[in-house]
């Protein structure tokens, strides 16, 4: 992670005016200022790699929504696997390549698509964009202080300025995750580094509405399980290697596919529709179809820059599939935005990960 401010892409706004219609422009400065800019790449999830597959639904699928996708016999996919945070060169196992994410394009037809954006975190770490703006905010300051008052002990000074400056910003941060209840889970949750990227499960935090032929809908988040099983490393235990995620990709296909089994969780009457930091209460889970991943796609790095994914589902045409009224998602949609915006319109900055796979 960054110390210190970093120079912010052309076209980024370092004070917007409206603070509702501003927030996903503040929060890609802040992830921006946070990680660096890195020209082409995504302001998060920086480092990652475009396979592509197929989906088969299952029986039970064409009775939630009349999507095409849940009712043709496959349709074709493009997905990213990523790690988190903003570095594209970052090692894979770091603790800050954290969550792992696979987001998937259901590609119906030429003009018609729909997105499925999941995280190895299950639900998200706040419930609206402007806490999550704080989370970050406190968080970095946290680190900066750090930072600065190891690199004063390094050299062997007086140091008890930045010590005091650490003290506080771990104070501040500290009682605001008091605070947070679903923050503190999430930057104390467990950091696990898969075995590979077909060996961990995946959540869409955020709920979608499903609608069928007769007209009745559904509330539904998904989960991705791992066909082959959960396989994570003990803690300090992951491959040094810095691409050991990608280059298990590289080998693997096409011999050694990656699948995962695609389950809806229904939401039942008392549950929570609009707050991702919180789960369903139902125990009803319904199987919506199996993922088959076997080949790197051509182009990988162009690819990457010019492919936008979508939080909200019916973003690319779709029927039958549409976005809650979690405002979460809206934030996240224009944070998407704004960062695809910016990366297709750069010139790829050279020495990146992803430039390993053009």
């Amino acid at each position: 992670m960054a110390a210190g401010p970093a120079a912010l892409p052309p076209g980024a706004s370092a004070a917007p005016s409206d603070p509702i219609q501003d927030l996903p422009q503040k929060l890609v400065d802040q992830m921006t200022t946070m990680f660096g800019y890195h020209a082409g790449y995504r302001t998060t999830h920086a480092k990652g790699l475009l396979v592509e597959g197929s989906f088969k639904p299952s029986a039970e699928a064409k009775s939630l929504s009349t999507a095409p996708h849940f009712h043709n016999p496959s349709t074709p996919i493009i997905a990213r696997f990523s790690v988190g945070g903003g570095i594209p060169s970052i090692p894979d196992a770091d603790n800050q390549a954290t969550p792992k994410g696979v987001a998937i394009r259901f590609l119906i037809d030429d003009k018609t698509h729909t997105d499925m954006v999941t995280h190895s975190f299950n639900g998200f770490a706040t419930r609206n964009g402007q806490d999550f703006l704080t989370f970050l905010k406190l968080f970095f300051a946290l680190a900066v202080a750090k930072k600065r008052f190891d690199d004063a002990a390094r050299k062997g000074g007086d140091a008890s300025k930045e010590q005091v400056d650490l003290k506080q910003a771990k104070g501040v941060f500290d009682a605001w995750l008091g605070t947070h209840e679903s923050a503190k889970r999430f930057f104390e949750s467990p950091k696990p580094n898969p075995v590979n990227y077909g060996t961990i499960t995946y959540y869409q935090p955020n709920t979608h509405v499903l609608t069928n032929a007769e007209g009745e809908t559904v509330n539904v988040r998904y989960r991705l399980d791992p066909v082959d099983g959960e396989q994570l490393f003990p803690e300090n235990e992951a491959p040094k290697q810095p691409n050991y995620l990608e280059d298990n990709l590289l080998y693997r296909f096409p011999t050694e596919p990656i699948k995962f089994k695609v389950l809806a969780h229904i939401a039942g009457p008392d549950d929570v529709l609009d707050d991702a930091t919180v789960p369903y209460k139902s125990t009803r889970w319904v199987p919506v179809g199996d993922i088959d991943m076997s080949k790197v796609a051509e182009d990988n790095a162009n690819k990457q820059q010019q492919l936008a994914f979508s939080p909200a589902p019916e973003s690319g045409g779709v029927r039958g599939i549409k976005s809650s009224n979690d405002p979460l998602i809206q934030t996240r949609k224009g944070v998407y935005y704004i960062s695809s915006k910016q990366r297709r319109e750069a010139k790829r900055e050279p020495g990146g990960v992803a430039e390993l796979y053009p």
